[in-house]
């Protein structure tokens, strides 16, 4: 018969689990200096897709949090992606993927880093054209509706 597993709050161990509570992590402020800084040109003689991977980063909700450093670290990763399209060295696919979850390039990696970016407000200008179409078609179907 095995015994039951311990509650997580009653397993011993070393001290690492306050070292992740978010309770006991400090937050360092400083005043931001990314605006107005200039992102660095894709080198046109990378691979295509690490063109891509690169350039989708300007359009991406999380490059508004880059700073000059993230960029530099950008630019770093499209060069290990680069390298790694023309050799398919799995070291350095692994350097390229540490380097992107740093960079919050994924959801998942954002959620890990506690980044989460809303959708822009959406506005329909067609609004009232579109509920009169459906209410046109209602009444074609011989649905009908409540009196408002």
């Amino acid at each position: 018969m095995t015994k039951p597993r311990k509650q997580p709050e009653r397993r011993g161990g070393s001290a690492s689990s306050a070292i992740d509570d978010p309770r006991f992590i400090a937050i360092a402020k400083g005043i931001s200096k990314r605006k107005g800084i200039p992102i660095p040109v894709a080198d046109p003689s990378w691979h295509p897709l690490a063109r891509s991977w690169y350039n989708s980063l300007a359009y991406s909700g999380q490059s508004e949090f880059y700073e000059a450093s993230d960029w530099a670290t950008a630019v770093t990763a499209a060069k290990a992606y680069d390298i790694f399209l023309k050799t398919y060295n799995a070291g350095i696919l692994g350097s390229f993927v540490r380097l992107s979850e740093r960079l919050g390039v994924t959801i998942s990696d954002r959620k890990r880093s506690r980044i989460e970016l809303s959708d822009p407000e959406t506005t329909d200008v067609d609004e009232e054209a579109a509920d009169t179409a459906v209410i046109e078609w209602q009444g074609r179907l011989g649905i009908v509706r409540e009196q408002e």
